[in-house]
């Protein structure tokens, strides 16, 4: 179900790029180019790395040009996908771009109402 919803994520943030509840891109990329991108890092039970692309659902997260970095425990993934609990009470360890952080937080809170 992490997985799941980790590859979820590029598409669910576009939705809300599009309802104006993101931010708007800043590097379009031609699509299964690598483009801007978040580490999301899940620990425990089912976790993993992940690179989330941020622009385009259609480009490939990458290490390189990774912006920010997300680091949780699994459980309070599944709570920030469930809505259990704020993007603001999630991730225990956060650096990088804080834009591109929030968003992908609040796209992961949003799977809960697909």
């Amino acid at each position: 179900m992490i997985d799941l919803a980790a590859r979820l994520l590029p598409a669910a943030l576009a939705g809300r790029r599009r309802s104006g509840l993101a931010a708007p891109a800043r590097q379009l990329v031609a699509a299964g180019a690598p483009g801007r991108s978040l580490h999301l890092e899940v620990e425990g039970a089912g976790g993993g790395h992940w690179y989330i692309a941020l622009d385009s659902p259609a480009a490939v997260g990458s290490p390189e040009r990774a912006v920010a970095q997300v680091a949780m425990d699994g459980v309070e993934f599944c709570q920030l996908v469930a809505g259990h609990i704020s993007p603001e009470e999630a991730a225990a360890g956060q650096d990088g771009d804080r834009e591109a952080i929030r968003d992908v937080l609040s796209a992961a809170a949003s799977l809960s109402r697909l």
